[in-house]
């Protein structure tokens, strides 16, 4: 039995029929851009994520942008991010001629190590990027403790994390900026591109809202700051508000799957994620730490397995950052992880038993018999 690493249908055919009325609604308003449907997610999303606004752009990356753009991060500065994450982290820092400042993560987590970004922080030090990465919660809690200490932001990385919470309060809702991505395969995720920043400042969000717009001001047009092009269209907004009703149920399917994996994989060599079904861990990625990763590769390519190895190599070793002259050995957690990390299926959608067809097919290939 062949297990597809991705399956988006599932949740986007729950919202199928009410989507196609909303479509022809929109053609008849002729709303496209900005208008009253992206007002409306927005304002849920940041009622649903405990946050005073919700401001739509066009991705993740580019919330991640927008966030330090209205910071006003630049050349001087510097950011902290963890090494082992997506390239989007260092490149938005150095694209507004500040420099990234990488820093290991924990190996139970994959997350950012606070006291390792603790002992980055420096005279130049703006910002430190908390990403909840593959879904599970950093140590948000700690970081905003030490962000505060030494008078530094917090942005909260939301790409993999949608739903999540530490406590009875949902992630993106701690940090001076929460950076959503939508893209397709997030756990609520569009038919395209997507972004959305959250933040409890008002005169922050106001900024934001002219970033996005190429700095236009909502009063008179005039161009009161030097912008960009990054506006969530009206299209992904509807879909979204859609899906958004449905994210906690599916977030909950997430956490199922991973309960199963995490008691079939219990006598193997595979080390799994940390269990949390307090919903602090909404698995967007059901990741595990795989011995002879490569080989096993072969044989779930053999088997019809999807699967997918995320961050081959930690950020400090891309030719990206080579100027910034870090050298291999640097983060032996990250670089560890970049080895052996490899994520196995578990959308919403997904049935006992293709989960017990993949946890079989790599039991299989460790020669562990189950019974």
């Amino acid at each position: 039995m062949s297990v597809p690493f991705i399956q988006l249908g599932a949740v986007n055919n729950a919202v199928l029929e009410e989507f196609c009325e909303d479509l022809k609604q929109l053609f008849e308003s002729s709303h496209y851009i900005h208008g009253p449907a992206v007002q409306r997610f927005e304002e849920q999303f940041a009622r649903y994520c405990g946050s005073r606004f919700g401001i739509g752009v066009n991705s993740g990356t580019d919330a991640l942008l927008l966030s330090m753009a209205a910071m006003d991060v630049g050349p001087g500065d510097e950011v902290i991010c963890p090494a082992f994450t997506y390239g989007r982290c260092g490149d938005v820092v150095a694209r507004l001629g500040a420099t990234p400042i990488f820093a290991d993560v924990r190996a139970d987590s994959y997350c950012l190590d606070p006291d390792l970004a603790m002992a980055s922080i420096g005279s130049r030090t703006k910002a430190i990027v908390a990403v909840h990465l593959f879904g599970q919660a950093c140590e948000i809690d700690r970081l905003v403790t030490i962000a505060r200490t030494y008078s530094v932001s917090i942005l909260e990385d939301m790409r993999h994390a949608t739903g999540a919470r530490l406590g009875n309060r949902r992630l993106g809702s701690f940090g001076r900026f929460g950076c959503f991505s939508f893209y397709p395969t997030r756990p609520l995720g569009g038919i395209g591109d997507g972004g959305m920043i959250t933040t409890h400042e008002e005169a922050a969000a106001e900024k934001l809202r002219q970033l996005r717009d190429h700095g236009r001001s909502a009063t008179d047009g005039s161009h009161v700051l030097i912008g960009y092009n990054s506006r969530l269209d009206a299209l992904q907004a509807m879909l979204l508000q859609r899906k958004l009703q449905e994210l906690d149920e599916n977030n909950l399917e997430r956490v199922e799957n991973a309960r199963l994996y995490t008691r079939l994989f219990k006598e193997s060599p595979v080390t799994t994620p940390v269990f949390r079904d307090d919903l602090s861990h909404v698995y967007n990625m059901y990741t595990v730490l795989a011995p002879d990763r490569e080989k096993l590769i072969e044989h779930l390519n053999a088997k019809g397995i999807g699967h997918k190895v995320y961050y081959p190599a930690p950020l400090h070793l891309h030719p990206a950052f080579r100027y910034l002259d870090y050298k291999e050995g640097a983060f032996p957690v990250s670089e560890d992880l970049a080895r052996r990390a490899i994520s196995l299926p578990i959308a919403p959608g997904l049935k006992k038993h293709h989960i017990e067809e993949v946890a079989s097919t790599v039991l299989e290939f460790y020669g562990v018999t189950t019974g």
